[in-house]
């Protein structure tokens, strides 16, 4: 089947399909006759299952180690929950301290006092590195 047939069978862009072929997730074959790549059915399956991995935030990189068998899916899908897990922790932390700061009804970045909100800022950086760190890499 053609790449615009996948497409409607499968919900999802030509762009996410170009995607999966360039990681080798999926490997259609070259039809000799016109130079277009035939999809099977197998293809289709395929991409189902790695988009669905990928909106639950599952790696390329485990999604190849799954279909090359290097880990099980059971294994690759606990350790996603444990970190969705963590995420949710820290995201509800966060959100805790933004409402603490929209108590203020004169919050502004010059008045804010970071010692309102958190009584030992070196622990706090601390514990907060991974996003310190995160951040910096998207400036």
């Amino acid at each position: 089947m053609t790449i615009k047939e996948v497409e409607e069978r499968t919900g999802l862009g030509r762009s996410n399909i170009r995607f999966y072929e360039k990681e080798k997730l999926i490997e259609p074959i070259k039809n000799s006759d016109n130079g277009y790549k035939d999809y099977s059915q197998e293809d289709v399956d395929k991409i189902k299952k790695i988009a669905y991995l990928r909106t639950l935030g599952v790696s390329i990189e485990d999604i190849r180690s799954i279909i090359l068998q290097k880990i099980t899916l059971y294994e690759v899908i606990k350790c996603q929950s444990l970190k969705l897990e963590e995420q949710m922790i820290e995201l509800n932390h966060s959100k805790e301290m933004c409402n603490k700061m929209l108590q203020s009804d004169t919050l502004t970045f010059e008045n804010m006092n970071i010692e309102t909100y958190v009584p030992n800022v070196n622990d706090y950086w601390e514990k907060n590195k991974k996003l310190l760190h995160f951040h910096h890499l998207l400036l």
